[in-house]
């Protein structure tokens, strides 16, 4: 059964692309929206200072113009991330991702981390979806559960499992843990090292209900999943 009779939604309107790394440069943002576009997909990230850059390009589609609060380490200060919300919501953004302080997680200074988020999520106060980044790659089991909780004592309504920038893929057991901790109602996007339809359904096993996904894969597997636009 194909991801799209199982949730009622075409895999594309699952799925985020994004041209995130340090590289990336103007044409790489152009040709992400062209994908985007071409695809259908419901969201398109690009690094903070190229927003403006994609926010037109995305103009009268279905793709949300999506960029990072934090990214990727998610060490910057507090004020400096409530800072970086607030110039994307005047940018346009459409959707937010934060990165969750893995530093203050490891070193189990859980109040501190929770009250980072809130102060981000209180500062776009509802205008975006905003999704809680908490980069399962560095963190143990424990740490990770810590994590998710943090991020649900903040008040978020979507984690993300990853930023993409870590060698170690989003797993399963990953998800679980967060759906888990997270409950029925949350999103809970995975993201990393995602590259065939079968890593793609058992995460959708597990419990995601998007995934962010490498812009040529996410061509691939949504051809494969025969939903592609040519």
């Amino acid at each position: 059964m194909s991801p799209a009779e199982r949730t009622g939604h075409p895999l594309a309107r699952m799925i985020d692309i994004s041209a995130v790394q340090a590289q990336h440069g103007r044409a790489d943002v152009e040709e992400l929206a062209g994908h985007a576009l071409a695809g259908d997909f419901v969201a398109a990230h690009v690094l903070p200072s190229w927003l403006p850059v994609l926010r037109p390009l995305l103009d009268g589609s279905h793709t949300n113009a999506g960029s990072p609060v934090g990214f990727p380490s998610g060490g910057s200060a507090t004020p400096v991330k409530v800072t970086e919300a607030r110039w994307l919501l005047d940018a346009g953004v459409q959707e937010m991702d934060i990165v969750m302080n893995v530093g203050l997680v490891r070193s189990g200074e859980l109040a501190a981390a929770t009250r980072d988020v809130a102060a981000v999520l209180e500062a776009v106060d509802g205008r975006v979806p905003v999704k809680v980044i908490l980069e399962v790659g560095l963190l143990d089991e424990a740490q990770l559960r810590a994590a998710a909780q943090a991020a649900v004592d903040a008040g978020a309504a979507s984690l993300k499992t990853g930023t993409g920038w870590q060698p170690r893929p989003t797993t399963p057991e990953h998800v679980r843990v967060i759906r888990e901790i997270a409950g029925g109602d949350r999103e809970i996007k995975a993201s990393g090292g995602i590259r065939s339809l079968e890593a793609l359904h058992a995460l959708l096993d597990a419990g995601a209900t998007r995934f962010g996904i490498n812009t040529a894969y996410a061509v691939r597997l949504v051809a494969q999943a025969g939903e592609a636009t040519p």
